[in-house]
């Protein structure tokens, strides 16, 4: 290695020293705490990375899969290949957490993080600042402690500190540029060559803290390049932008596509929402924290992030935005990352613009509406609407405030001539910008200790799961999560990410009746009650349980159910809600398949609304509901299952309290799930997309009531009003003495329906056999669909759904 080498790196190591110093300072009393407290508000993620964490180094001493999760979701586990689409997010930890506590482990590679953005920004800037190595450090300075970054510190979000590959990915790009081609050497040493595939490196390293910092970060990044290639018609540049985003993208489809289904489909991700929550405030940009000592007598600031810290905080500072503005007005080649500053701060913006964290909204001839922005154009595209939080768009904006301010700092380091001044003036400005800055003094710890009880719990073999409650509560399934880093046993619950999947119908069940035989059933030897997330009437509820209370503090109480040997019963809750804004769900188990009936009343105004009735989120029937309307649905269940119910009005009333919006919620009353009729049978299936997955009748009926004809229908094809549904009862020479031909509305290809079809019988019915059939024909035409199944009744084309026998009443 020559003495130029040495010295370079030397040099590099010392910056890193340096920064990871600043680190211990911005997070103290982190350094004094490592292996006792753990980085954020015990509201945060730092639990549930913690957890993660210590699955990777459980698994792999264990030999148990690291993307696959047996320890969640009991007995069926959970996917986890989400944690290979970011392994900076978890590693150097799970190294270190060979032989470091976990705690420590987890802290230490934050603050390595922190240093390494810092070196990284450092590297650029020197190039950017023509070697001017004081100014560069304070860019470095002014990126690892930007306040986007520590808010997100404190909410326990490690992956995001994850950001040293952008500058350098940049960089990278920049030298790309710069290079010229070197025709008499071999082509992979050609210094264009090196510096493409350094490039492509850096892009896909980039999102290994967070796949979505391809759209917060890298997204910006390029738009302002490209921007930039296009104003100064460099078609070349573009192009080899244009190649290293589109193989880095290749090379990123390692990562994504083996969680593109598993994950982004699910409803943690589609159904969150929250793009204007999440968003930035159009004062946040000079709001510094109210945190800050500093700064905690100014009012305003509270108003902006008093709700959104972690998310929202963009402040740009007064040390940063004056080296900003004199590095914009001195340096030409400084204003493109004025562009890229922009663009990331408007997209940071969200789809609406919010002053004092409220949505402006604006009237124009007695209409009300909000100021939309650009975001709100992408939101909803695949893959942006899982960005539902804009607001870490302002990655991007440190990215180039940091740029910004070392041009600055470049231009004021110009104008000295002695050295001792430069360095004077460079700390004064370092130490000013990092305590304007300071989102957080102290930092914000909290402890890392487990109960001795929960430790015990380890060495116990008879218990095949835990069950922790609240399960409905964020910050109490990530306690839970915590906790098995403790008693290492499976959850009946938990989450890789943002919400568990396990059935809420289940989980319910589970925390509202501590039925014990639902429990053994689930596999819940153990119950964990959270006392932080619920009030004492559950605290009193687990106290007067059966069973025995194994362990209880202030914030714990270990509770274990006794043994039962008698099998599930079925155990439903509907809903308490009196009317159905925008949804109302209730809840069933089923110890065999058959049928759960759902009935009650809805009640609306005469203009009338759109009542769907979701089964496990599928929807299963619909009413407009005018008036009043007494329902009754049967509900196909399976044997040993939870079940989900809802109720959803259509579309659901707004989010809005404007008047001329005001909400026609439908009234709900009387709603009952009575015990399972039991029933199987194989589907049927008939011509034209129409498959019958179940239909019942009842063994015996009187003359003059209503025989209830039970169906599940599911459409393989589109449906229209023109296709009519017939139930027909016959008698024994085929005569027909009750039916019920209708349109079942317009439905969807992939859809089900079900139904219960009432059919009032003659009040002068003979007594005996009749039978029951079911089928489609056309209209106008009449022409029945074929059956396809061999079943009976098939060759009339309808299908025999049963006999009932009637049995007038005796005087």
């Amino acid at each position: 290695m020559t003495e130029r080498i040495r010295g370079q790196v030397w040099r590099g190591l010392a910056v890193l020293a340096f920064y990871l110093l600043i680190a211990s300072l911005i997070t103290w009393p982190l350094m004094a705490q490592l292996g006792s407290h753990l980085a954020g508000w015990a509201y945060g993620d730092s639990h549930e990375m913690a957890r993660h964490i210590w699955w990777y180094n459980h698994a792999l001493r264990t030999g148990q899969p690291i993307f696959w999760q047996p320890a969640l979701g009991y007995p069926d586990g959970m996917e986890g290949v989400l944690l290979w689409a970011h392994p900076q997010q978890f590693f150097p930890a799970w190294l270190l957490a060979f032989v470091l506590p976990l705690p420590a482990a987890a802290n230490l590679s934050l603050l390595l993080y922190m240093a390494l953005n810092g070196w990284a920004m450092y590297v650029l800037a020197g190039y950017l600042l023509d070697g001017r190595r004081g100014p560069a450090l304070l860019a470095g300075l002014a990126f690892m402690a930007a306040p986007t970054f520590q808010g997100h510190l404190g909410g326990g979000h490690a992956g995001l500190m994850v950001a040293w590959p952008v500058p350098l990915y940049v960089y990278a790009l920049l030298q790309l540029e710069a290079a010229k081609t070197q025709r008499d050497i071999p082509l992979l040493k050609s210094r264009r060559v090196q510096w493409f595939l350094l490039a492509v490196l850096f892009f896909v390293l980039s999102p290994g803290g967070h796949i979505l910092q391809l759209i917060y970060v890298l997204l910006p990044v390029n738009a302002a390049l490209a921007l930039a290639h296009l104003w100064r018609r460099d078609w070349p540049a573009l192009l080899r932008l244009a190649a290293v985003s589109l193989i880095g993208s290749a090379v990123l489809l390692i990562f994504v596509l083996p969680i593109a289904r598993s994950t982004f489909e699910t409803a943690a991700y589609t159904d969150e929402g929250g793009f204007v929550r999440y968003s930035a405030d159009l004062l946040s940009a000079a709001s510094p924290s109210f945190f800050n000592p500093l700064y905690s007598w100014l009012g305003y600031p509270r108003q902006v992030l008093g709700t959104n810290l972690e998310e929202g905080t963009s402040y740009i500072g007064v040390v940063a935005g004056v080296l900003a503005l004199i590095g914009v007005l001195r340096f030409r080649r400084a204003r493109w990352w004025l562009l890229l500053a922009l663009l990331a701060w408007l997209l940071s913006l969200g789809p609406l613009l919010k002053i004092l964290d409220v949505p402006v909204r604006v009237e124009a001839d007695g209409y009300a509406s909000y100021i939309t922005l650009p975001f709100a154009a992408l939101q909803n595209l695949p893959f942006f609407n899982l960005a539902r939080t804009p607001g870490r768009f302002n990655f991007a904006l440190a990215l180039a405030l940091a740029v910004l301010a070392g041009y600055g700092a470049l231009w004021l380091w110009d104008r000295l001539r002695s050295q001792k001044l430069r360095f004077a003036l460079l700390g004064v400005l370092m130490a000013a910008l990092l305590v304007d800055y300071q989102v957080y003094w102290p930092f914000p710890t909290h402890t890392a200790a487990i109960p001795d009880a929960v430790y015990a719990l380890a060495a116990r073999d008879d218990v095949r799961a835990v069950l922790d409650l609240p399960w409905d509560n964020p910050v109490a399934a990530k306690d839970a999560l915590y906790l098995q880093t403790a008693h290492h046993k499976p959850l009946v619950a938990g989450h890789v990410t943002r919400s568990t999947p396990v059935s809420p119908a289940k989980l319910t069940l589970l925390e509202r009746t501590l039925d014990p035989a639902l429990l053994d059933a689930a596999g819940a030897d153990l119950v964990i009650l959270h006392r932080d997330y619920v009030g004492d009437e559950q605290v009193d509820f687990v106290r007067t349980r059966p069973g025995t209370l194994l362990y209880e503090d202030d914030n714990l109480i270990i509770y274990e159910p006794p043994q039962i040997d008698t099998a599930p019963r079925f155990t439903a809750l509907t809903s308490d809600q009196t009317a159905v804004a925008r949804s109302a769900d209730s809840y069933l188990y089923a110890p065999e398949t058959g049928w759960v009936d759902f009935s009650g009343v809805l009640a609306a105004d005469a203009y009338g609304r759109e009542v769907e009735l979701y089964l496990d989120r599928q929807l299963i029937h619909r009413w407009q509901v005018e008036g009043k309307v007494d329902f009754t649905v049967p509900l196909p269940v399976q044997a040993g299952t939870y079940h989900l119910v809802r109720l959803a009005l259509n579309p659901p009333c707004p989010a809005v309290d404007w008047a001329m919006l005001a909400c026609r919620a439908v009234e709900l009353h009387d709603l009952a799930l009575t015990g399972v009729m039991p029933a199987d049978s194989a589907p049927v299936v008939y011509d034209q997309g129409v498959r019958l997955m179940r239909g019942t009748v009842p063994a015996e009926a009187q003359p003059g009531a209503a025989l209830p004809v039970r169906l599940w229908w599911f459409f393989d094809a589109a449906r229209s009003e023109t296709d009519i549904r017939f139930v027909h009862v016959v008698d024994a020479s085929g005569a027909l003495v009750g039916q019920d031909d209708r349109t079942l509305g317009a439905h969807a290809g992939g859809s089900h329906w079900s139904e219960q079809v009432s059919i009032d019988l003659p009040d002068d019915l003979t007594g005996g056999p009749y039978r029951v059939y079911a089928g489609w024909y056309t209209y106008p035409d009449f022409t029945r669909f074929a059956v396809l199944s061999d079943v009976a009744g098939a060759p009339d084309s309808w299908v025999l759904l049963g006999t009932v026998e009637v049995r007038p009443e005796t005087p």
